[in-house]
């Protein structure tokens, strides 16, 4: 026990002496002389001022510094004072030795449980040597004369004595054991309260927000970066279900699904947030299961983290790309627009010359108009690119869209020994934007038909999974080097004589307007494998 607890027992216990010394006053006149023969009133005066002395100091004084010290005093004192009580009133015969049993009891509340044997053992002594020395060395100067001793006496000797170091045992166990888990409890709930404290400068000085929910989804905890992200505080947000604050932007019974069926892997769901000032924030959601020690599972724990700066850094890395495209376009340009230039003003020169032959002049009016016309591809490509047109999306089947790109192709002059193969089902649904669908598909198989002059296999595949529409065009071609590899959908980038370079770049252009990928893959027996990846929702695919 600590010191605050030490005195705050010898307070009770002051109060308490002074309840008995009051009842005693009160008794002893009152009781029949057979019960308290030989009533000393003098002698019993004295032992009840001394407790009104010691209970009132322990009351008007200031807690004691060592009060453990005063708590052996009072309770060695109290032994004697009941020897005095007993003495005055009748020895042996007092009606008041059951005082010896409350002194054990209060040491055994004061004091450890040595402490407490040692006032039942001293108790035990002063009651024999009373009832010895009444018997052997009487003092009639101060009692009454002595009555023979009968064995009854000597039985209640040992009885009592007995009884007092029973007590101070059994009462002394209990009090050691309830000190004991008092102890404990204390211990208990000082670590829970650091533990608290703990979580709480954790949850405080994370700067990632972390939003705590129960089984039912109610808010359970949200720290001060949840509180900043969000724009809502703790205060009226604790407690709310999630529906009623986040909405449906969040869809917390899909999330939890998911969780459920892949326990160790942590949901993510990004989404924008309007504040309560109006301000709309990006924030991706991360959600994991939160459990107990036991694995009993109590909710969800989410970590909500602020996307603004990222997609803000996304914008700029985006427009410094676009300008360092246009860069590279604006020289590839240049380049792409000198060769035609150059033959066109040789040609016009040498028109504007003395007059040629008829066949002279009709061969350099052939080679302006090619020229012109070169130019005329050149800018429509660029403008192409440089300029989409919004997308117009519609339900359609890209089976259909694929057949007749490659209907178109085999329409072509193509090597004798080139096979096409059709690997997709009758009917593939998606929403996308058919006309530049059409457009991807067609750069794609056009160039992997130029990418096989001496024939080879061109298969063409289609299939959902996920929601997403995947497109697979492969060819037998010799295959894209390795160092081309990062630049083939960069704008007038090509590996061909006469290539304008801005086809594949036009695909690329065109699966990003449609939110999905395209990647260009190397096969392990030769050839490449263009592969787009669009997202498809509410789409559908029938098996021929």
């Amino acid at each position: 026990m600590t010191a605050f607890d030490v005195n705050r027992l010898l307070r009770l216990f002051a109060w308490a002496r002074l309840g008995i010394a009051e009842v005693l006053l009160i008794m002893a006149p009152l009781l029949p002389s057979d019960l308290v023969p030989g009533t000393s009133i003098g002698i019993l005066a004295l032992p009840l001022f001394v407790v009104v002395v010691t209970s009132g100091g322990l009351l008007l004084l200031p807690p004691l510094t060592q009060p453990r010290r005063v708590a052996w005093l009072l309770c060695l004192l109290d032994v004697v004072l009941v020897t005095a009580v007993v003495a005055a009133t009748g020895g042996p015969r007092s009606i008041y030795a059951f005082l010896y049993v409350l002194s054990v009891t209060a040491a055994c509340v004061l004091l450890p449980r040595a402490g407490a044997l040692a006032m039942a053992a001293a108790g035990s002594l002063l009651y024999t040597a009373l009832v010895f020395i009444r018997t052997i060395f009487p003092v009639t100067a101060f009692f009454e004369p002595p009555h023979e001793t009968t064995a009854l006496e000597v039985l209640t000797i040992f009885l009592n004595a007995g009884t007092f170091l029973v007590v101070a045992i059994v009462a002394g166990g209990l009090a050691e054991q309830y000190r004991t888990t008092r102890q404990e409890l204390e211990r208990q709930r000082h670590d829970l309260r650091d533990l608290q404290a703990f979580k709480a400068v954790i949850l405080n000085s994370v700067g990632t927000g972390l939003i705590g929910l129960d089984r039912e989804h109610h808010v359970t905890a949200l720290n001060p970066a949840a509180e900043e992200i969000t724009g809502r505080s703790a205060t009226d947000v604790i407690g709310q279900p999630w529906a009623e604050l986040f909405g449906a932007a969040v869809p917390i019974a899909a999330i939890e699904h998911a969780i459920a069926e892949h326990p160790r892997t942590p949901a993510r769901h990004e989404t924008s947030l309007t504040r309560q000032d109006g301000g709309v924030v990006p924030v991706r959601f991360t959600f994991s299961t939160l459990r107990s020690g036991d694995g009993h599972r109590l909710g969800m724990i989410a970590i909500c983290e602020d996307l603004s700066e990222i997609r803000e850094m996304e914008a700029r890395m985006r427009q410094a790309d676009r300008l360092a495209t246009v860069g590279r376009m604006a020289a590839n340009i240049a380049h792409e627009i000198r060769n035609p230039l150059a033959s066109m003003t040789g040609a016009i020169e040498a028109l504007a010359g003395p007059v040629p032959g008829r066949d002279e002049r009709e061969r350099l009016t052939q080679i302006v108009s090619r020229e012109s016309e070169r130019l005329n591809r050149i800018i429509s490509n660029f403008l192409e690119y440089a300029r989409p047109a919004p997308l117009t999306l519609e339900t359609v089947n890209v089976a259909e869209i694929l057949d007749e790109v490659l209907v178109l192709l085999e329409h072509r002059e193509l090597p004798p020994s080139l096979k096409i193969v059709r690997e997709f089902p009758t009917v593939v649904t998606a929403r996308v934007d058919s006309q530049q669908l059409r457009q991807a598909v067609w750069n794609l198989c056009l160039n992997a038909v130029e990418a096989m002059p001496d024939g080879g296999e061109l298969r063409v595949s289609a299939g959902l999974e996920d929601h997403r529409l995947y497109l697979v065009i492969r060819d037998t071609g010799d295959g894209i080097p390795s160092a081309d590899q990062p630049h083939v959908f960069e704008p007038f980038f090509s590996t061909k004589p006469g290539g304008s370079g801005l086809g594949l770049a036009l695909v690329h252009r065109i699966v990003r307007d449609h939110g999905g990928d395209v990647s260009l893959r190397g096969g392990a027996s030769g050839g490449t494998s263009a592969v787009l990846i669009l997202p498809a929702a509410a789409a559908t695919a029938v098996t021929r």
